[in-house]
């Protein structure tokens, strides 16, 4: 069967993030009162924090097993990193370690044994920031990944295949979307075609519709990320069920009207982090 490659540093994947950023991704979630872009930028930051500690078992070798793009769309299209990575499409788990954009601070709290409550400071490291505004040229960020997506597959042929995540809470604005995708799809590795995953975040987050097998129960935005989702491997599809996610046989790797939650869920199974 595809999709059987352990991801190692000789064997890297490829990990495409497109992030909607227009001026819809304002609205606040309904759980936390806080923006949609704000959600989905802070679940990317930790995210690639994740990423990085994978890629370093012993705590200090960084081994490069990912490949990592992330572009936001609204009227245009553009990388998301900055300050040293500002302006490059495309960049190795390592050398995200070692070029954060900035570090947050923070307040975590626990609780110790006998239930006395502990604060402390944490810095956390920032490659992503929020936005939103303008329009939803999503055709166009699906585009500007193929010609990054074409290359990595003839430089990496035997690896596991790249996936796409799009994180979205609207319809496209821009032309074009399914014959591009569809190019992104026709590609593939020894192991198995690009997978294109879609996830829709609501304000509201009713009537959440986790991995489906058919577009039937959806509305025509929802039918139209089923259309350009990929079917879920059997190897994503157990990551998806080992957090809780039911992802039957068959599922599209789309989740419609997702929460906070789902954010940080599609973003860990697409990436196995």
């Amino acid at each position: 069967m595809p999709y059987e490659r352990k991801i190692k540093r000789n064997q890297r994947t490829y990990v495409v993030i497109l992030i909607d950023q227009s001026g819809s991704m304002e609205t606040p979630m309904a759980a936390t009162g806080r923006a949609k872009c704000e959600e989905v930028t802070d679940a990317l930051n930790r995210l690639l924090l994740e990423l990085i500690r994978a890629a370093a078992p012993t705590g200090r070798d960084i081994k490069d097993y990912y490949d990592v793009s992330i572009f936001g769309y609204n009227h245009g299209v553009r990388s998301l990193f900055a300050g040293k990575l500002a302006g490059r499409d495309s960049v190795s788990v390592g050398e995200l370690y070692a070029a954060p954009a900035a570090m947050r601070q923070r307040e975590i709290v626990t609780t110790d044994a006998d239930g006395n409550e502990q604060r402390a400071t944490v810095h956390d490291p920032v490659w992503v920031t929020a936005s939103a505004m303008g329009k939803t040229s999503m055709a166009a960020a699906f585009a500007h990944a193929l010609p990054l997506l074409e290359e990595w597959v003839e430089e990496n042929p035997t690896s596991f295949p790249p996936i796409v995540i799009n994180l979205t809470d609207g319809i496209p604005t821009d032309e074009g979307l399914h014959d591009t995708v569809q190019r992104i799809r026709s590609l593939s590795t020894a192991d198995g075609q690009v997978l294109v995953f879609n996830l829709h975040v609501s304000a509201a987050s009713k009537d959440t519709c986790r991995f489906p097998v058919s577009a039937e129960d959806l509305p025509p935005e929802g039918q139209l990320l089923y259309s350009i989702s990929s079917v879920l491997p059997d190897v994503l599809r157990e990551q998806a069920q080992g957090l809780q996610m039911d992802a039957p046989h068959g599922c599209r790797g789309l989740v419609f009207n997702g929460d906070v939650v789902d954010i940080t869920k599609v973003l860990r199974i697409g990436t196995w982090a």
